[in-house]
């Protein structure tokens, strides 16, 4: 059963997956088995390109923390394999990727935009990797994750002690390409970088990117 919280929609040969859920886009075990799936048929397709985009407002909080508490054994067994997998299938995805911060990026919010090859942002937007705050311990593959797209020593301090930036302190990192004001302008910026893949051979560019994330972790 198909999970309608996320939508699969293809622009020529860039495909967008969009998250809108109508609140702040929690992640849980439906959600990843989903995005699974639209990740599989978005490799198996034509698509050049993949853009994760939120909802106005907000990109994702993150986990459902009032769920995963009431998760029986099996589901939390799916759920320690199926978090991982999902973040470190979009880190390592073979085509270009782009997140469309759409807004709020908190804890696994940030994480997917992490992951993510390059970042575009709405301006002002709260950006945190929060676990410490909310008695979660953050373990060593998601440390690897954000440490490729936060630089020293900001890193440090967003996943110590769950500190907030903003996407404009993101820009001002190198973290996202730019920030923009409205989401018209989000869009129009988001099509611009997408355009600037044009020319890239696909397979070339997964065997780099797939060497590039192996150095990198040395």
């Amino acid at each position: 059963m198909s999970d309608d919280r996320l939508k699969l929609t293809a622009d020529n040969d860039i495909a967008t997956i969009t998250f809108d859920d109508g609140k702040v886009n929690a992640l849980d075990n439906a959600w990843f088995h989903e995005m699974l799936t639209l990740l599989d048929q978005v490799e198996a397709s034509k698509a050049t390109a993949l853009i994760l985009k939120g909802r106005d407002g907000i990109y994702s909080g993150g986990l459902n923390i009032k769920w995963l508490p009431t998760i029986d054994k099996a589901e939390s067994v799916a759920f320690s394999q199926l978090f991982p997998n999902v973040m470190r299938r979009i880190y390592h995805f073979p085509k270009p990727t782009v997140a469309q911060m759409t807004g709020h990026a908190i804890a696994g919010g940030c994480l997917i935009a992490c992951a993510c090859d390059r970042r575009i942002a709405m301006s002002g937007m709260s950006v945190a990797m929060n676990e410490v705050r909310v008695n979660m311990t953050i373990p060593g593959w998601i440390i690897d994750i954000v440490k490729d797209a936060i630089p020293m020593p900001h890193v440090k301090t967003m996943l110590k002690f769950g500190d907030a930036a903003s996407t404009d302190d993101l820009a001002l990192w190198g973290v996202v390409e730019s920030v923009h004001a409205s989401a018209s302008e989000l869009d129009a910026a988001t099509a611009d970088l997408v355009s600037t893949f044009q020319g890239i051979s696909t397979a070339d560019f997964a065997g780099t990117k797939a060497n590039v994330r192996d150095v990198l972790r040395q």
